[in-house]
């Protein structure tokens, strides 16, 4: 009873001042733009002026008249006349599971998955993205799993969510053609393909063959093992030792010949190349497997006079 009269107290001044009804904020702040649309008389300030953080879903933000005729007056605007309090508040509604559905489906786009939306949180929630990562999965399981997701509203806050669900992908996996060993490149016949259904895997497990051909593997397989993308690698397109086509402008002419390579990187990274004739290093980038082109304004040691397509630097 105590606690009641308290709330009584505390609450009654802007019951008495009055309160218009709430208007939604258009971000993570409330601007003078939002404010110009609840009270006209307030038109007159910069329109992306911050007067205050938008609350929490849930909770309201309330200005009172005095607070509102000091901001108009530092503004050198009339007073705006108020007499009653100004909130703002975040519509709130249930999330409609048919959106949870689809928020979940996009997370699973490619593998085909079958979802039983089994139960959801009731909190109502702002209107925003709803976003369901693979990463909020309790577990990875035949049985029914919570799914933490959350809403994405007023840029880049979130009003975290949850649903349980029974989930089930059906993909194609490859496995293991015979024992892959480390530093083996995945080739034609090394490995195959086969139809899954269950729960989603944990680890990306590779499935495109036309795009893992070539992949070094990082460690040994077994014969049968599932071909898990952590236990690949792209090989890269220049090793550290290898000798490689090296590409260089001096003046008008191009001139192409062969440098070692002291790194190694893949396309687009920047390595240091050694000249074997003068023995000096110069930084090249790399542009396809073995042939890297000389960095503008990198001095090489290359002449064009003693210097023949196909020769050394």
């Amino acid at each position: 009873m105590r606690l009641w009269f308290v709330l009584l107290a505390v609450l009654a001044p802007a019951a008495a001042a009055g309160v218009l009804p709430c208007a939604a904020p258009s971000g993570e702040w409330i601007t003078a733009a939002d404010m110009a649309a609840v009270l006209p008389g307030l038109a007159g300030l910069p329109a992306d002026l911050k007067i205050g953080y938008a609350p929490v879903p849930g909770l309201t933000r309330i200005f009172h008249p005095d607070e509102l005729r000091r901001l108009a007056h530092s503004h050198g605007l009339a007073d705006p006349g108020l007499t009653a309090n100004v909130c703002f508040a975040w519509p709130l509604a249930p999330l409609a599971p048919e959106k949870l559905r689809a928020a979940m489906e996009r997370a699973l786009a490619g593998h085909a998955p079958q979802l039983e939306l089994l139960g959801q949180s009731k909190a109502d929630a702002p209107q925003g993205e709803i976003v369901f990562p693979l990463a909020g999965l309790s577990a990875y399981s035949e049985s029914a799993v919570i799914w933490k997701g959350y809403v994405l509203y007023a840029g880049a806050r979130r009003f975290e969510t949850w649903a349980s669900v029974r989930v089930r992908v059906r993909e194609i996996h490859l496995k293991a053609q015979g024992a892959i060993r480390a530093g083996e490149r995945l080739t034609a016949g090394r490995f195959r393909s086969e139809s899954y259904a269950g729960p989603p895997v944990r680890e990306e497990i590779l499935s495109d063959s036309t795009h893992n051909e070539g992949m070094m593997a990082r460690r040994d397989l077994a014969d049968g093992a599932p071909l898990l993308a952590i236990f690949f690698e792209t090989p890269k397109a220049v090793e550290r030792g290898d000798m490689v086509t090296v590409l260089a402008g001096v003046g008008a002419a191009h001139i192409e010949a062969l440098g070692e390579a002291l790194g190694a990187g893949g396309c687009g990274d920047v390595i240091l190349i050694r000249n074997p004739r003068s023995n000096r290093t110069f930084r090249a980038r790399i542009e396809a497997a073995g042939r890297v082109e000389v960095l503008p304004g990198t001095s090489a040691g290359l002449a064009g006079s003693e210097t023949a397509k196909g020769d050394t630097l």
